[in-house]
Order: C-alpha cells, then sequence, then structure tokens
C-alpha cells in the first residue's frame, strides 16, 4: 500500500508538471511574434554567393513519410520541405528539387555535385569524413523505436537482440551505427522503412528499428495490427540539413534560415505529417529521459563528493544510490509498458474506424446506383425502339458502367469485410479445396481447353472460407490471364523445404500474357492494374484481397512475370509439425 501510495504521489506529479509545461509552452508560443516575414540578413560574400548560384538543387529521400514522399499528385511533401520551403523563402535561396528514386540515388547524386543540399539526414561519421559533406544544426529529433510482434516480450537491452532476426534499411544512420556497434549479429536490409515493417509483421523478420514518427506513421496507414513498440535505443534520432564540400557560405545561409524557424512553427509542421498520439509519445519520452538523466547526474555528482570524505559513508550512498535508481528504472519501465500498450491499442482503433468508414460509403453507393441500373433499363424497354444509335449508345455506356460500378463496390465491401472478420482456423485439406475450385472455373469456362497440373498439397491449419477465396482469385487470374493460349496451363504445387525456412510456401503457375517484372510491387495494391480493362475485366482489388488474407494469417505474398511468357504467384504460410506430417505421407 506504501509503495502504491508513493507511485500515485509520483505520478500525480508527473502529470501536474506535465500539465503545467503544457500550458507554458502554450503561453511561450502565443507571446511569439509572426516570424512568416521573417528575413536573413545576409553577409555580402554569401550575397556573393547567392548570386554566381541563382538555382540551389536539393534532394531528399523519396520514400521516407512523415518527412519526403510523393503524394497522390505526384508532389514531394512531409516534414523535411516544409521546412526547405522556409528556409527558401527567407534566405532568398532559389531551392529546386531533384526527383530521384531512392535514398541512395539521392546520396550518390551529391557526391558527384547533381545535388547541392540534403534535407532530411542524420549526421555519421562516415558522412562527414568519407562523403564530406557539411552538416547544419539539428532541426528535428525524435526518439528511435524497436518494433516486434504483439506476441514478442518488451525490449529493455540491445543486447538482448543478438539471437532475433533483424532488419533494417539500407543506407540509414540507424543501420550504420547498429554495424559499426554489433558487427557481429548479422543482419537483414531492405530499401525502405516499410519494408523492414511489413517483414516483422508477416513473421519473416523478429525486430526493427525505426525513428518514432515513421513507426506511428507505418502502423497507421497500412494498418499493421499485430506490432508494437517494445523498447527505444540509447540514442535518439537527430536529423539536419547537410551541404556538399566547398561551399562554405551555402552552409552558413542554411544554418542562418534554421535559426528563424521557432519551436512553434517547428510543432505546427509536425502537427500536419504525424499522427497525434505519436507526437504524445514522443513528448512523454522526452520528458522521462531528461527527467532520467537529471536524476543520474545528481546521484553521481553525490557520489563524488562523498568519494574525498570518507570511504565508508561513500559505500552507503552508493547503495542507496543504486537502490534507488532500480527502483526508479521499475517505474520507468512499468509506466512505459502501459504507454505503448495504449498508443498500439489507439492505432488499433484507429484502423478498424477506417475499415468501417469504407465499409459504410461502399454500402452507401449501392442504392443510388441501383436505380441509375433501373432507369436505364426501364428507358431500353420502353424506349429502346425509337432511340436512334448515338442515343443507343449512350444507354448502353450508362448500363455498362453501371454494372462496373456495381462490381467495384462489391469487391470494396469484401475488402472492408476482410479487416473485419477474426480468423477462424480450422485443419484444412488444401488439395480439396484447390479441386474443388478447379470445378468451378471449368464450369464457368466450358469451351476453354485448360491442362491443369496439380501437385500433392498438405493438410493446414487456416480459416477455411478466407483460404477458398485466395485460390479462387489465384485461379481466377490465371484462367482470365490464359485466355487465347491453346492449351492453357495451369500448375498449382507446394515449394520444397529450405533448412531452416520456417514458413511454407504455395504457388500458381499459368503461361498466360505475363506482366512485366518492374511493376510486380503494384500487383497487390488496391486499384492497380498492369494491363487495361479491354485488354482483361477486373476491378483491381481481387490480388490487394490475397494479400490481406494471407497477412492476416501471419504470411507474405510475391509474384514473378515475363511479358507473353506466363506468371507465378506465390503465398506463404507459417510451417507447423501439421504441414510436416501430411507431405511426408
Amino acid at each position: 500500500m506504501e509503495a502504491g501510495a508513493k507511485n500515485g504521489v509520483r505520478w500525480g506529479r508527473f502529470v501536474f508538471l506535465y500539465n503545467v509545461g503544457l500550458i507554458l509552452a502554450a503561453h511561450c508560443g502565443i507571446a511569439q511574434t509572426n516570424r512568416d516575414d521573417a528575413r536573413v540578413v545576409l553577409s555580402e560574400p554569401e550575397k556573393i554567393w547567392i548570386q554566381k548560384h541563382p538555382i540551389v538543387y536539393w534532394g531528399v529521400d523519396p520514400n521516407w513519410p512523415p518527412f519526403s514522399s510523393y503524394d497522390k499528385h505526384g508532389q514531394m511533401s512531409g516534414i523535411d520541405v516544409e521546412i526547405v520551403k522556409l528556409i527558401a523563402k527567407r534566405t532568398g535561396l532559389n531551392m529546386q528539387l531533384v526527383r530521384t528514386g531512392s535514398w541512395s540515388d539521392t546520396m550518390r547524386k551529391i557526391t558527384t555535385g547533381e545535388i547541392d543540399v540534403v534535407a532530411g539526414i542524420a549526421r555519421t561519421e562516415q558522412r562527414e569524413q568519407v562523403l564530406k559533406l557539411s552538416f547544419t544544426e539539428v532541426f528535428c529529433e525524435f526518439p528511435t523505436a524497436v518494433v516486434t510482434r504483439r506476441d514478442m516480450p518488451f525490449v529493455m537491452l540491445m543486447s538482448e537482440l543478438k539471437s532475433k532476426r533483424i532488419v533494417l534499411t539500407r543506407g540509414y544512420a540507424t543501420t550504420e551505427e547498429f554495424q559499426r556497434m554489433y558487427p557481429e549479429i548479422p543482419l537483414i536490409q531492405t530499401d525502405t522503412e516499410e519494408e523492414s515493417m511489413l517483414m516483422v509483421a508477416g513473421n519473416r523478420a523478429d525486430v526493427t528499428a525505426l525513428n518514432l514518427a515513421s513507426a506511428g506513421y507505418i502502423v497507421h496507414m497500412r494498418g499493421l495490427a499485430n506490432l508494437k513498440i517494445s523498447g527505444f535505443t540509447h540514442r535518439n534520432f537527430f536529423l539536419s540539413l547537410a551541404a556538399r564540400n566547398g561551399a562554405p557560405e551555402l552552409h552558413s545561409i542554411l544554418e542562418k534560415g534554421l535559426e528563424t524557424i521557432s519551436p512553434r512553427e517547428k510543432e505546427a509542421i509536425y502537427a500536419s505529417y504525424i499522427h497525434p498520439d505519436t507526437l504524445k509519445e514522443i513528448d512523454w519520452k522526452t520528458w522521462r529521459r531528461r527527467a532520467f538523466y537529471a536524476v543520474l547526474a545528481g546521484a553521481v555528482g553525490l557520489a563524488g563528493l562523498l568519494f574525498w570524505n570518507r570511504k565508508m559513508a561513500r559505500e552507503i550512498q552508493r547503495r542507496k544510490a543504486a537502490e534507488s535508481a532500480l527502483v526508479q528504472a521499475r517505474d520507468k519501465i512499468e509506466a512505459h509498458a502501459q504507454q505503448m500498450e495504449v498508443l498500439n491499442k489507439n492505432l488499433a482503433y484507429a484502423n478498424k474506424d477506417l475499415e468501417s468508414f469504407s465499409y459504410s460509403v461502399s454500402h452507401d453507393l449501392k442504392s443510388p446506383l441501383r436505380r441509375v441500373k433501373g432507369f436505364a433499363d426501364l428507358l431500353e424497354k420502353d424506349a429502346g425502339g425509337r432511340l436512334d444509335p448515338a442515343a443507343r449508345g449512350y444507354l448502353e455506356v450508362i448500363q455498362n458502367e453501371s454494372e462496373r460500378m456495381n462490381n467495384l463496390i462489391e469487391d470494396l465491401l469484401g475488402f472492408a469485410q476482410i479487416g473485419h472478420r477474426e480468423i477462424r482456423f480450422e485443419t484444412v485439406d488444401l488439395e480439396k479445396v484447390v479441386k474443388g475450385v478447379i470445378a468451378g472455373a471449368q464450369l464457368e469456362n466450358p469451351e476453354r481447353e485448360i491442362f491443369w497440373e496439380v501437385h500433392p498439397l498438405p493438410t493446414i491449419d487456416c480459416d477455411r472460407e478466407l483460404m477458398r477465396q485466395v485460390l479462387e482469385n489465384l485461379v481466377g487470374n490465371a484462367v482470365k490471364f490464359t485466355r487465347g493460349r491453346t492449351p492453357a496451363r495451369i500448375e498449382i504445387g507446394v515449394l520444397p523445404k529450405n533448412d531452416g525456412n520456417e514458413e511454407i510456401a504455395f504457388y500458381v503457375k499459368d503461361n498466360g500474357a505475363g506482366f512485366d517484372a518492374g511493376g510486380a510491387g503494384k500487383l497487390f495494391k488496391t486499384f492497380q492494374r498492369l494491363h487495361s480493362e479491354k485488354e482483361f475485366e477486373g476491378t483491381g482489388i481481387g490480388l490487394a484481397n490475397v494479400q490481406r488474407i494471407i497477412q492476416k494469417h501471419g504470411g507474405r505474398v510475391w509474384a514473378e512475370g515475363e511479358v507473353d511468357k506466363g506468371a507465378t504467384f506465390y503465398f506463404s504460410l507459417p510451417r507447423s509439425k501439421r504441414h510436416e506430417k501430411s507431405l511426408a505421407e
């Protein structure tokens, strides 16, 4: 009871001080002057430099929301972009964005001189000494979060990760730091932070580390409800601007521009791009870390003072300080775990709200669409014979597009329902399910000559109805895209087991139209099609449903193809002893 009372008092003080801090911050923000029109006072050498360089070329990581990424209109947006816009406005620099395809492409271009400034870059020894970049002061700071699946324990020390499968983003400062500190630990590397998060969600890796803002954004936008924040690294994530070597005037101009951006302006930019729960977690962690450092510094100072007085007194004080630090650490860890649980629950609620919204919108669209289709049919029945050819053509377009819209809405409703549905695991003979799907495809296409090759398939634990939907989509696509092939060949099987492979992978292969391998990344996204609707009908939802179902089972999907030489679609599920037994039989 006494410990509980102390904890209650401690957290009561924390809440009080936190609210006071917020009030003071708000008043300080109100007291600040409007700096939208603030201008930098440039020296003569800086003015001359700007005259000699009428355009300053800059770049960012193009695949790094919420810091920098292309929006739906193809424009670059994010926190880094807003910072650069303010600097350009207040310094008079004419800054022109150089579009790149990846972070490594951006870094290559600043080394070749094609880019003058990189925004949103962390300072590292390699970038300063090898690439000769000049870094500005930090304009953005976030904690570095350790992300795992929900079924894994919380991470207190980085040394606990040595036995885990770690995935990090190639070329990022976090990756460079980890390789420097733990060269003996094997590392999986991806091109983007989103790919790393998806690998952890799909059980292809156990843990990843990235800044808290990006983690919250990806979990929120991709609906990765099986992930959680399991801890934080000992180092925060700092962002600066970096100018190429040989341009000291440009570096000083950028520094002056950054100095004009007030904390209130930065907070407004963060609020535009970062989920509110993420901002709240950042504020809390910063407060705790500063408090911890203050207590630690005081304990060390006291121990040093007592060391010069008496040996016995020094030993007693050291033990008391250690005991106090342990209690504080325990309280902090417990509170931190509760806050992370709240954050994860809020993210899950947001995902459910989005799914409910899309279901409601799709459902409400059906009624007016049904009336449009009905009146068009009545018009054709009552006045079809009196219409001229052009009018009949218009009527036919209305009927066809109404039918197409209805199919799209049905697919959207199905997509939303998958997100709401709980997985109902049962033992399923996958070979029987496949044969049933093939029988249905043959009934729908009696005139087609299709050669089917079905290899032995195992018994698996899955949701029978959802797995049937996966196979109907993949087999249906194979039948559709082999149209025109005589005979069409469709093969269904399972990949051989590799040593150490913890998943079982299935495939559906055809000799149809295939696709350009460069577009494989778009296949499983909603409304993304690699063929026109005139060539092959469809709504662009089916493969997105496949990916969502397999990810809910803890698996992954991918595809291979070549134009006019067919395609192979794969999906994997976590391997169990039952899989191995059924395959052996």
